[in-house]
């Protein structure tokens, strides 16, 4: 997995490539509160992650409560890859209010 930092129109920008599974999911979560931590108003660009679990999702759900209630967005940049659609449609995580948004194409911000 590999995390990449970037600011786009003055939000940061956290990019995730590779396998999201649970073996990394740590290093997700360390990077993930680093950014929470920079900018409340978060986009993550999933658009390069190759395999995904039901702990990549859970990380990203707890963000999306995490920068809520520090009154921020969590909102996405670039296309959703296949690997974390097909895993948030087989788990559910499309119809969980707080990512229904950012699985479809309303909660692209770039």
């Amino acid at each position: 997995m590999e995390l990449t930092r970037f600011e786009d129109a003055g939000k940061l920008v956290l990019a995730i490539a590779g396998k999201c599974t649970v073996e990394h999911a740590a290093a997700l979560r360390e990077g993930l509160l680093a950014a929470v931590a920079t900018d409340p108003r978060l986009v993550l660009d999933i658009s390069g992650v190759e395999e995904a679990d039901i702990t990549f999702l859970q990380l990203v759900l707890s963000t999306a409560h995490t920068v809520a209630r520090s009154g921020g967005t969590l909102t996405r940049h670039g296309p959703v890859s296949q690997a974390a659609i097909s895993a948030a449609r087989v788990s559910g995580f499309t119809q969980t209010p707080q990512l229904t948004t950012f699985f479809s194409d309303e909660g692209r911000d770039g």
